[in-house]
């Protein structure tokens, strides 16, 4: 019982530990300054930053190509009630890495140059991966401004790691001697440290410095300022006559407008994408069927129908002799009815399988929506997945998505344009050719290389000792941290 109180004691001392460094490195307060115009020189992704407790929200990225449209380097123009392009105007220069990170993305879903605002969602990237490496780079920049900083000290790290190790050992200990015939203490410390050390790393992340409150502090002036215009009604292509108070609004929550027409950080619509194919932006309305005959091969069609009218006719068969021991029904027609009702339901699944069979048909078109769906569990904890394909052929803008097997659905990538076989009666994809591959396929972005931030997530990310050879990579921005710790979108 001792050694048990005793590790009880000693998890409320760390704990206690935590909650005080907590409070000490809490994000410091912020006081709005008074209403003012003026734009400092802090860019928007870092003022969404600092004005929302050091935490980036969605709108910063639509905020940073609102900013590069009011610095010229694309256009954003509004072509009719429903359509706004961006237009790649120039060589954008010398960008800041996060800048860079939007203008490629734009760059590489651009047709001639020119690319809808609303498909901006789209693209081959990991959209996770693609907001951590835009995450990495503007708290890059705000660090370099002295406006954020690291939660957790080197120092402090280190001194709740170490004091981990004293309730991790009681509680291995205690294990010991409640247990002295088993070796189960030390799995119990090693289990106990990590815990720890996971809440630790739970409570890690980005806070502010006292230049970043004081500079807050001025942007929730502007906004305050900016709160009695017009900026909310005002669309994305409206920055050509707004120019950069339209970004700075939309990062301070005034414009959510232009923001909504500007979804580079958005997942993509499952119902509802974009697509060039024919050379003209379009959106396409995709729907997915229910599968009771819908987006299935023609071998598995045919079991099951053959498997639902044996099962019919057996049940027919059974309720058909009920009728006729009370002369409901006659004798006779007892096994004929039921062969009946079996061909009847197994007629329908068959025939369309066996038309699609032999008359499948072949078209071409481009890949707009690629998905798969959990339909349950193929034993040993594998999962079984149902796949659709959605194919804008130019013919219609509300189309079906199709079914395909996993060895091709694995191979394409929304924007490749296909050609393909496939059945219209059971919405299968028999044979597929890619003719034209998408053009973000093989576009990379940096999210790992030379503008990489330590901006922690987690414990994992916090240098415990110094790294060796700092150097700038940005004029001005943090060093270079070649650890890898994993990390999530904020």
């Amino acid at each position: 019982m001792v050694p048990w109180l005793a590790t009880a004691v000693a998890i409320g001392l760390w704990l206690l530990l935590l909650l005080a460094l907590a409070h000490a490195t809490r994000n410091p307060d912020v006081a709005p300054g008074p209403a003012t115009a003026e734009l400092a020189d802090e860019p928007p992704a870092v003022v969404d930053l600092i004005t929302g407790g050091w935490r980036l929200c969605d709108e910063a990225s639509s905020a940073t190509l609102l900013d590069l449209a009011a610095r010229g380097v694309v256009g954003i123009e509004e072509v009719g009630p429903e359509l706004s392009l961006v237009r790649l105007r120039r060589d954008p220069g010398n960008l800041r890495p996060y800048e860079k990170l939007v203008y490629d993305h734009v760059r590489a879903l651009a047709v001639d140059g020119v690319v809808a605002t609303g498909a901006l969602a789209e693209g081959t990237r990991d959209l996770r991966r693609w907001w951590r490496s835009f995450r990495r780079k503007v708290i890059a920049d705000a660090r370099s401004r002295g406006l954020s900083q690291a939660r957790w000290s080197r120092a402090q790290a280190m001194l709740l790691t170490a004091a981990a190790v004293v309730p991790a050992a009681a509680a291995g200990i205690a294990t010991a001697v409640s247990d002295p015939e088993s070796d189960a203490g030390m799995g119990a410390a090693i289990v106990v440290f990590f815990l720890l050390v996971a809440l630790m790393g739970r409570l890690n992340g980005e806070r502010g410095t006292a230049l970043g409150a004081q500079r807050a502090g001025h942007w929730l002036g502007v906004r305050e300022h900016f709160s009695g215009g017009r900026f909310a009604e005002q669309s994305a292509a409206s920055v050509t006559i707004w120019g950069r108070h339209l970004a700075y609004a939309a990062v301070l929550g005034l414009a959510p407008r232009a923001v909504a027409g500007l979804p580079v950080s958005t997942p993509a619509d499952d119902r509802r994408a974009w697509s060039d194919y024919g050379g003209m932006w379009h959106v396409v309305n995709v729907r997915y069927p229910s599968r009771l005959l819908w987006g299935r091969p023609v071998g598995a069609t045919i079991l099951r129908g053959l498997a639902a009218g044996a099962f019919t006719g057996f049940w027919t068969w059974i309720a058909l002799l009920v009728a006729s021991a009370f002369d409901v029904w006659p004798s006779g027609l007892v096994s004929p009815g039921a062969w009946t009702v079996g061909l009847a339901v197994a007629a329908l699944p068959v025939t369309y399988a066996l038309i699609d069979l032999a008359t499948g048909e072949r078209t071409e078109g481009q890949v707009v929506r690629l998905r798969q769906v959990q339909t349950g569990s193929a034993g040993e904890g594998n999962a079984k997945y149902i796949h659709w394909c959605a194919i804008d052929e130019g013919r219609d803008r509300n189309i079906k998505a199709f079914g395909i097997r996993e060895q091709d659905w694995q191979q394409l990538t929304e924007g490749d344009q296909i050609r393909v076989r496939l059945g219209r009666r059971l919405g299968w994809i028999h044979e597929i050719v890619n003719r034209i591959p998408s053009r973000p396929r093989n576009t990379g972005y940096d999210d790992t290389g030379e503008y990489r931030a330590q901006a922690p997530m987690n414990l994992g990310e916090v240098p415990l000792f110094d790294q060796p050879n700092r150097h700038d990579r940005w004029p001005g921005n943090s060093w270079d941290n070649p650890g890898r710790g994993p990390a999530h979108p904020a």
